[in-house]
């Protein structure tokens, strides 16, 4: 059985590096000149990839609040949809995962939906 409470420290963790990353992120735009159409295309291409990453590092943040929610109500390390223990070694990788990895191919293929 995985230990929670090195879990939930390394959770925090996460958790704090992923919100200083997104604080650092600024996507507000520079209009103090007029760029040629090749640094525009650049720079909108730099800000659409951070919006990406962003998004992704929200959702993982939200992934990890909500697993913290989980130690703390006992759930931790269930399967959000069969509720059968996840394996250790993938909370070991991927300690705010939802699944089990058989119910994470199915939430990858569409076959069930996500929680």
């Amino acid at each position: 059985m995985t230990n929670t409470e090195e879990i939930k420290k390394r959770l925090i963790e996460e958790r704090k590096a992923l919100l200083a990353k997104l604080s650092g992120n600024d996507l507000s735009i520079d209009n103090s000149e007029t760029p040629d159409p090749v640094d525009l295309a650049a720079r909108n291409y730099s800000k659409n990839l951070t919006l990406a990453v962003s998004e992704n590092e929200s959702r993982q943040l939200k992934y990890i609040e909500e697993a913290l929610q989980r130690i703390e109500e006992g759930e931790y390390g269930l399967c959000l949809n069969c509720g059968k223990p996840i394996q250790p070694k993938r909370l070991e990788v991927i300690p705010w995962a939802r699944y089990c990895l058989k119910c994470q191919e199915l939430v990858e293929q569409g076959l069930i939906e996500e929680q």
